[in-house]
Formats: structure tokens, C-alpha cells, sequence
């Protein structure tokens, strides 16, 4: 009989969380991750670079650390690909425009998907007599989101460290509710990467170290978004077009050929932002910056980052229209701005 209330329940949730908009769900229980030391490993070799907050690997390993009560893992996850096979990292590349990652065109996923997890949360309480303990995460607590979405079978982790779904790809955002009671708990899913080394093969800066590992103090994601410091020319020459992030290790992925296209996206697209004319989004960062962040995860980066990274892209376009502008950093009072202009000037050169 308890078995049975359990299995109600846990599908009863799974109701909740798909008809709230969400694409994919699993449950896994709440207990030491079994790929935990994989974790421990990334950051003995300082892999996570200045990401301080990604170091306390007990904790994220165990969201029991978080608060001994929890036994369930909620792990709920939404497409967010509604751009186009043509609009692509490459395409903007030969038209000479910038990228930024498909996933930041749009709204904050964070506060969007924050609103539609309280929600659920809120509903799954209603399934319990009881008061409960739950509590929900969207990609900022001390939790391995993507870990706990392949022990529940919502998909596998690929070479390139990113969680792929058969159906959907890896253009998916994925969070997680926690609670303290017992469900049925899905099982992983194989690992369709096979022998296929696409990812790794061509990510430019070779961040991919090895299956699953990313050195983030390669990685142009990190590199353009966490990392708030100079870029070394050796390292920034090979960003190609990538203004904030970058998409290459999951475009090449056979997998997002076939991946479900969202016509209509609840993180509302912005057309300014995608495969953008670098000189025009450098004027609006310049002169609208505080409009242009707003709900947007590219303030992340920062007005001084991005325009730091436009620089670097200008400096890889071999285009010379770009020089004049180059030559007014150069002469800026920002010191990383300054470095980052000359390097650029002395790649057109070439």
C-alpha cells in the first residue's frame, strides 16, 4: 500500500511539473552523487578557476548537506532552442557578426523559471496533509543540477560536460525542488555519445580536456562571462566571434541537428541580440547600458566585460573599419580595455 501511495504520488508530481510548462522530469533520491569525485578531481586540478563558490565539494555533492531532511531530487527541465539550424555561431561568423550564446538572447532564466518552481512547489504541497520541506533551486545553489537530471534518467552527460536528451538535445535549462519525502526514483539513461568526438574536436580553445572535463580557464564561456580580468592574446585570438559565451561544443553536436525547435518561447527573444553587428551592440552597451540589461542574463559579464569582448572580436574579424575604434580604447582609462585594444590592433595587422 505504501508503495502504491508513492508511485501516485511521485506521478501526480511529475503531472504537476510537465503541465506547468515543463518539457522533461525526473526523480532521483536524495544521497551522495555517485560520479562525486568527479567534482573533487575538477577542482584539485583548478579546473573551476576563479569560480570560489563552486569549491565546497561536500556540499554540492550531497544536497542532504543543505538540510538533512531532504530524500527526493526533483529534477525539472525546459527547452529553450527557438532559434533556427541556419542561426548559428558559423553562419554570424561568415557574415562577420557577433555571437551570444543562444541561451542569454532572451530573458533571465533564472527569475523566469524561480517564478514557474515556486508555483509547482506550491502545488506539490497541496498533494500532503502535512506541512513539508521543500525548497528550489534555477542553476544558483550548491547543487549539481545537471548530475541529479542524469541519475534520473532526464538525459546523459555528454563529452562536453553538457546534459543531452535524446528528443530534445541539450538546449535545455534545468532546475531542481527538493523535498523531504520518499518517491519512486527513476533510473539513469545510456549514454548515446558513443565514439563520436565532435564536441571535443572542435572547441577552439581545446577547454575540453578529456570526456566530461571542461578547463574552465580555457573555456571562451568562462572566459567571456565569469573571468573579469584580461584576456591573454594567445587565448583571445581564438574566440572567433563569441561576445558573451559560446555555443560551438553543442552546435556540432549530432544530437542538436535533430533537436525540437520551440516556436513560441516564454524567454522572449531579443532580435538586437542575436548574430549581432558588434558595432552597434558595442553603441548600445556604451550608451543604453542600464535599458539593455535589464532582465537580460548578459549583465552577468558586465558593461567593462562585454565591451572588453567586443574588442577581442573586433580584433579576430580582420576587418579594418574596426580600427578607428580599436585606437579610441587604446587610449581609454580602463587598463584591461587598453591591453585588450592593442592586442586586437596588432592581430588586423598581421
Amino acid at each position: 500500500m505504501q508503495t502504491l501511495v508513492k508511485i501516485n504520488l511521485s506521478n501526480q508530481i511529475k503531472e504537476i511539473v510537465l503541465s506547468s510548462g515543463f518539457d522533461l522530469v525526473g526523480i532521483s533520491e536524495a544521497k551522495i552523487l555517485e560520479d562525486s569525485h568527479f567534482l573533487k578531481d575538477w577542482l584539485e586540478k583548478g579546473f573551476h578557476g576563479t569560480m570560489k563558490y563552486m569549491e565546497d565539494s561536500k556540499r554540492r555533492s550531497d544536497v542532504r548537506e543543505i538540510n538533512s531532511k531532504f530524500k527526493s531530487v526533483i529534477s525539472c527541465a525546459i527547452n529553450y532552442n527557438n532559434l533556427t539550424k541556419d542561426s548559428n555561431s558559423y553562419k554570424a561568423l561568415e557574415d562577420n557578426k557577433g555571437w551570444i550564446s543562444r541561451y542569454a538572447t532572451g530573458d533571465d532564466y533564472h527569475s523566469i523559471l524561480g517564478k514557474k518552481l515556486k508555483l509547482v512547489a506550491l502545488k506539490i504541497q497541496e498533494l500532503f496533509d502535512e506541512q513539508i520541506v521543500v525548497k528550489s533551486y534555477v542553476d544558483t545553489g550548491p547543487i549539481l543540477e545537471r548530475a541529479h537530471a542524469s541519475t534520473a534518467g532526464v538525459g546523459w552527460i555528454g563529452k562536453n560536460s553538457c546534459l543531452i536528451n535524446k528528443e530534445i538535445g541539450s538546449w535545455i535549462f534545468v532546475s531542481d525542488i527538493l523535498i523531504d519525502k520518499s518517491l519512486v526514483y527513476d533510473s539513469n539513461v545510456k549514454d548515446f555519445c558513443g565514439t563520436c568526438t565532435k564536441c571535443i574536436d572542435a572547441c577552439p580553445t581545446n577547454a575540453i580536456v578529456s570526456e566530461r572535463v571542461v578547463d574552465s580557464k580555457k573555456c571562451i564561456s568562462y572566459l567571456t562571462i565569469e573571468n573579469k580580468k584580461y584576456v591573454e592574446d594567445r587565448l583571445a585570438r581564438k574566440f572567433l566571434n563569441n561576445v558573451y559565451g559560446c555555443d560551438i561544443c553543442q552546435e556540432v553536436c549530432p544530437w542538436n541537428s535533430k533537436a525540437k525547435i520551440v516556436e513560441s518561447s516564454i524567454f522572449n527573444n531579443r532580435d538586437e541580440l542575436i548574430s549581432p553587428d558588434i558595432s552597434i551592440l558595442l553603441n548600445k552597451i556604451e550608451t543604453e547600458w542600464e535599458t539593455l540589461k535589464i532582465k537580460s542574463p548578459i549583465k552577468r559579464a558586465k558593461k567593462d566585460g562585454l565591451i572588453r569582448n567586443i574588442l577581442i572580436v573586433m580584433g579576430n574579424s580582420r576587418d579594418s573599419k574596426y580600427v578607428p575604434i580599436l585606437e579610441k580604447y587604446a587610449k581609454s582609462h580602463n587598463e584591461i580595455h587598453i591591453r585588450t585594444a592593442e592586442d586586437s590592433i596588432k592581430r588586423l595587422s598581421l
